[in-house]
């Protein structure tokens, strides 16, 4: 059953594979947790008008009865309004404030979609280094296979022994027997790459795409350091809106008409900023800006360091994969002699086996490199602000 599903599938890669931008694409539109952080925006910018809103006026309205000793009943009523006012600069400093937050709150949502398709792609490259080892098991499977028949044909010709068979007969065993333990592994590394990029179907994706390195870009693109530079004014701005103590002011109006007079009152009504001052508010954001600071240069720092790492890496990546390269080609132009060779018994089974051992141990290795340069390009280019779109 295993067996025809995994050829179904190679059939379907073959016919119908989506390419792997437009598979980014899909994960990026239809991602639930991206969807969710896109309404914290919206949210933000709700906040943003509760933060700066008037307070409402309030409305009084009085009537009164008065029995006077003679018996008469008077009436009386009275009226009073009053409106809170915002004072100078208080207004200003809420809308500063306010849009330090949705800045920070847009930058955060940039920064968490940067890392979700960052992640998208250190999964597919998982993925696709699977495949690839998959594809060389076969080959290794195909190799074991025709040094077996070989020995069969020579066992029966009398020209090796039937422990020479065997043995050649058992490394093909094993080699079927490691290509079926692996397959569980592609499939796992398939599965979660469609289980973070939120895609509730199978779909066939391709094996081969590689990330290029962008090295136009430098490092204050980082979406980390963007977030945490948006986040420092956020907090100076929290500052500048608790450094006023007294913020609003009532300014009432009122009028009362009783039995012999009538009254109009005017006046306004002014918080004394005696206990309340703001002062513990307002140095707390000062603190909360002043960790912010060094909390960004200590990424600048982490990531000069990081970026000196992934460029010696890749150097060093480059100049393995051509030296692998080049043992490649010798090794398989000694593979082919030793099969010829073992073909006319020249050669032992003991030598070809190790000859085809190294093959698939270099190709291996190979796919191995493949992946690190990949990963490089991808860590790169995120400590850059190139998300790989």
């Amino acid at each position: 059953m295993l067996k025809n599903i995994l050829i179904s599938g190679l059939l379907c890669t073959f016919l119908s594979a989506q390419s792997f931008d437009k598979f980014l694409q899909q994960a990026i539109k239809n991602s639930p947790f991206l969807k969710s952080e896109a309404l914290s925006i919206e949210q933000t910018k709700e906040r943003g008008e509760i933060l700066t809103r008037y307070k409402n006026p309030n409305l009084e309205l009085e009537y009164s009865s008065f029995n006077q000793d003679s018996g008469s009943n008077e009436n009386g009523y009275s009226i009073n309004y009053t409106q809170p006012i915002r004072l100078w600069d208080v207004e200003n400093n809420r809308k500063a404030l306010a849009k330090a937050n949705m800045k920070t709150t847009y930058t955060g949502y940039t920064q968490k979609r940067a890392s979700f398709i960052r992640d998208i792609s250190l999964l597919y490259i998982e993925y696709s280094r699977d495949r690839m080892l998959l594809k060389l098991f076969d080959e290794e499977v195909e190799i074991a296979k025709k040094i077996y028949d070989i020995s069969f044909i020579q066992f029966q010709n009398g020209r090796v022994s039937k422990s020479v068979k065997l043995q050649a007969q058992l490394d093909y065993e094993i080699s079927k027997s490691s290509k079926k333990s692996f397959t569980l592994t592609s499939m796992n590394s398939y599965y979660r790459l469609l289980k973070v990029a939120g895609i509730n179907k199978e779909i066939m994706i391709e094996e081969n795409y590689s990330f290029k390195l962008n090295a136009d870009l430098k490092n204050s693109y980082n979406p980390d350091i963007k977030l945490l530079k948006t986040k420092y004014y956020q907090a100076l701005n929290e500052a500048n809106v608790n450094s006023r103590s007294v913020e609003w002011i009532d300014v009432y109006a009122g009028v009362e008409s009783e039995t012999d007079q009538n009254t109009i009152r005017v006046g306004v009504n002014i918080p004394l900023a005696i206990f309340d001052k703001k002062s513990q508010e307002k140095t707390i954001a000062n603190l909360q800006a002043s960790r912010t600071k060094f909390l960004i240069a200590n990424k600048k720092n982490t990531l000069n360091m990081e970026s000196n790492r992934l460029s010696k890496e890749r150097e060093s990546l480059l100049n393995l994969k051509e030296n692998k390269k080049d043992i490649l080609t010798m090794e398989l132009e000694l593979l082919g002699i030793y099969k010829e060779g073992y073909r006319m018994a020249n050669i032992n089974l003991l030598q070809l086996q190790d000859i085809k051992n190294k093959v698939i141990k270099t190709k291996r290795e190979l796919i191995q490199i493949r992946t690190i340069l990949n990963q490089n390009s991808i860590y790169t280019n995120y400590n850059k602000g190139n998300h790989n779109e």
